[in-house]
């Protein structure tokens, strides 16, 4: 008698897993090297292909039948994702998206719809992130760079030492902003904006019995940063009521700004912080 119980036979042998779920646990796509590695023979992806459980895509590349589409023409091109492209995969802040995928292949020639990068070998996270910095503004590589710090990806030290010798100057510039307290992309955003524009910034600055503020400007006026996920609840609203209150009765002026204004419309951020100063400072004379 034969039979399997939890991913083994009846007489205790773990079995393999179909090749299908190997596939979809590794991306959707993969290449043949990778399933050979994991115990699969040239038989086992011959018979898949036969049975339709997957494709070959290109050579030495095997996909599922409703893989990602994106995957399937880095496999067809032998590239991966690189750049902002990969940034993003790994989660880490992106201002906003590519308007082309970012492609990553050894021999660096152009491939329509894809911005290339001439890569060999193995990539890592400071490989992906030199790049984003060669590519990108300085507040699209500092978004970048900066969430790496937050998210404990990598350390202001590692960074400094991936920016060394004269072609690593704006990398090392951008290091120097980063500041490892910013708790969202929006937060950045908005710290960066204010201070190109020549204000003082301060970050999450503590406020006794309050808490802290996402930014404080001049020293007199606090900004919260609101994006709906974590305010748009009943227990994000009532928060802020309460922050909002105390604020109040300790006389700390206050500007509560969108998201979406911070992100795609800076110029009446900038607007009205400017006008928020200007009647504290004509309350102080």
């Amino acid at each position: 008698m034969t039979g399997t119980l939890d991913g083994m036979d009846i007489q205790g042998t773990r079995k393999t897993p179909s090749v299908e779920r190997t596939i979809a646990e590794l991306g959707t796509v993969a290449r043949r090297k990778d399933l050979l590695e994991r115990g699969y023979t040239a038989w086992n992806l011959k018979q898949a292909v036969d049975e339709g459980t997957i494709r070959c895509v290109a050579r030495g590349y095997f996909a599922l039948p409703d893989a990602d589409p994106l995957a399937v023409l880095l496999a067809q091109h032998q590239g991966r994702k690189t750049c902002f492209t990969k940034a993003e995969e790994l989660g880490l802040w992106i201002l906003r998206p590519m308007p082309m995928p970012h492609m990553a292949v050894a021999h660096g020639r152009p491939v329509p719809g894809f911005v290339v990068h001439r890569v060999k070998g193995k990539q890592f996270l400071v490989d992906i992130l030199r790049q984003c910095v060669r590519c990108g503004t300085e507040l699209e590589a500092l978004t970048v760079l900066e969430s790496a710090v937050v998210l404990k990806k990598c350390t202001i030290a590692q960074l400094r030492r991936a920016f060394l010798g004269s072609s690593g100057a704006a990398g090392r510039a951008i290091v120097e902003m980063i500041d490892p307290q910013a708790q969202s992309i929006v937060e950045t955003v908005a710290r960066y904006t204010l201070k190109m524009a020549g204000y003082n910034v301060q970050s999450q600055a503590a406020i006794r019995g309050v808490g802290h503020l996402d930014l404080l400007v001049e020293g007199v006026l606090g900004l919260e940063t609101d994006g709906e996920r974590h305010h748009n609840t009943p227990q994000g609203w009532a928060e802020d009521l309460r922050r909002d209150n105390l604020l109040v009765i300790k006389g700390v002026w206050k500007l509560r700004i969108p998201a979406n204004v911070v992100l795609y419309n800076p110029e009446l951020m900038l607007r009205w912080v400017r006008q928020a100063l200007q009647r504290i400072d004509s309350t102080t004379k």
